[in-house]
């Protein structure tokens, strides 16, 4: 008695599809942004940061030179802030990361 390849494909098929290897269910992504003090620094102090940074490289936002001086500017700026306000930004970093961040914030 002999068995047709077509059958013998599709047992072996079945057999694998039962027990062959599962594959590990992910969780679904979350997608959650967390804020730290350089970031909010340089989210609530962009003004000043982009003055510092355009006196410093002495070229437009958006060029190498600006970008390669701006973590050089943000870094002033981080220096120049009092304890109390230091505080302040961390608090307002974990707020953010925790619930979220203020519409404007969230719409840029």
């Amino acid at each position: 008695m002999a068995l047709s390849f077509c059958y013998i494909f599709q047992m072996v098929k079945n057999w694998l599809y039962n027990y062959g290897r599962k594959r590990d269910r992910r969780d679904k992504i979350t997608y959650v942004r967390r804020w730290n003090l350089n970031q909010v620094v340089g989210h609530m102090k962009k003004a000043e940061i982009q003055e510092l940074c355009k006196e410093e490289t002495g070229s437009k936002p958006g060029t190498k030179k600006y970008l390669s001086g701006y973590q050089k500017a943000l870094a002033k700026v981080m220096e120049d802030l009092t304890p109390e306000e230091v505080s302040g930004f961390k608090e307002m970093a974990r707020e953010w990361s925790e619930k979220s961040p203020p519409k404007e914030v969230q719409r840029k």
